[in-house]
């Protein structure tokens, strides 16, 4: 029986971004658990494949300024909300990392909760 995990789909949308090419290149070498793919915004509708390959992780960089203007987070959660969008930013040495989480509220003491737990959840590195 194989007990292999399946490749985990990483896009990094880029246009023209030096910083883009290097974290694909570098994540690249990781092929037997990463599926990883440099997708220009100039060169297809990312629109269209974001949705049609759901990847897990997006990676952005920050300083990409045509990227990030033509993609922002809200739009990528949107095709895909049960990705995870990495934003990687030079400038100031730190990584944000964006996920959608959908839940069904009908009550205000449902978003209070809500509220509360959330606010007591850390990422633990």
């Amino acid at each position: 029986m194989d007990t292999a995990q399946p490749l985990l789909t990483v896009f990094i949308l880029a246009h023209h971004s030096l910083l883009s090419g290097g974290i694909a290149s570098t994540l690249s070498e990781y092929g037997s658990v990463l599926n990883v793919r440099l997708i220009d915004s100039e060169a297809i509708n990312i629109h269209e494949i974001v949705q049609t390959e759901s990847p897990a992780i997006i990676i952005l960089d920050a300083g990409d300024s045509d990227i990030c203007r033509k993609t922002p987070v809200t739009q990528l959660l949107e095709w895909a909300p049960k990705a995870k969008i990495i934003h990687l930013d030079l400038a100031s040495d730190r990584i944000r990392i964006f996920s959608s989480l959908e839940l069904q509220v009908t009550h205000v003491v449902d978003l209070v909760g809500l509220i509360q737990s959330l606010s007591k959840s850390e990422l633990i590195i």
